[in-house]
């Protein structure tokens, strides 16, 4: 089954939301999803039983694992045994550079780097994708732009946005900063429930998550076809 591992050394740059919006949809395409927290801030897991509490999580093909005490050189295994379990895999990775990440991206099918439009974020971006260079050779990554406003932004976060382009594979969509994306963290919802609830407007935000996803899939597909 596909695993991603959503990779970032710097923190903030909204891998558990990306996580969170990824499983929405794969559930909401009525696909099991088990998901591996490897990040000790554990928001995955908060996210997880708060569900489970309320009862929120009654039903649900999202299954969320704490990897985050795992010892480095374990979270193979973790994935190895989560394959079994779900059609589709995520790691959300912790936002340092560990040995931790490495592991998840070698085991990994795909690797997701959340970024924002920052220079300290593009440093960072640049050293987790010669990371993935490095020591996980022949794993497909894209860089993700997350956190960005649907219209006005200033003339340096487009130069940064080109930058990444031209440096690095990039998703064509742009994670925007949207009202549903908090809605997932803050009702423990997936994007779909935050619809059904009429808790903000899902439409755009639910767009880019599946177009995000399709490639992602398409990408993982492509490539088990060329090395069969």
């Amino acid at each position: 089954m596909p695993v991603v591992t959503i990779a970032q050394s710097k923190g903030g740059a909204g891998k558990t939301t990306l996580a969170l919006a990824l499983a929405s949809e794969f559930d909401a395409l009525g696909g099991t999803v088990h998901m591996l927290d490897a990040d000790r801030q554990n928001s995955l897991m908060n996210w997880h039983r708060d569900r489970e509490a309320s009862g929120k999580g009654e039903g649900s093909r999202i299954v969320v694992e704490d990897a985050s005490q795992l010892r480095d050189a374990d979270i193979g295994n973790a994935i190895a045994n989560a394959r079994s379990r779900a059609q589709l895999i995520i790691v959300d990775s912790e936002g340092t550079s560990n040995f931790k990440t490495a592991y998840a991206a070698m085991d990994s099918d795909y690797v997701v780097i959340p970024t924002r439009s920052s220079r300290l974020d593009l440093e960072r971006t640049v050293e987790t994708s010669d990371m993935l260079e490095r020591m996980c050779r022949g794993v497909a990554y894209r860089v993700l732009i997350t956190q960005t406003g649907q219209v006005a932004r200033s003339k340096a976060e487009w130069e940064i946005d080109a930058q990444i382009a031209r440096a690095l594979p990039t998703f064509p969509d742009q994670m925007h900063t949207l009202d549903a994306y908090r809605a997932m963290s803050n009702f423990r919802l997936t994007l779909a429930e935050v619809e059904a609830a009429g808790l903000a407007r899902t439409d755009k935000a639910r767009r880019i998550a599946q177009a995000i996803l399709a490639q992602i899939l398409s990408e993982i597909q492509t490539g088990e076809r060329r090395n069969a």
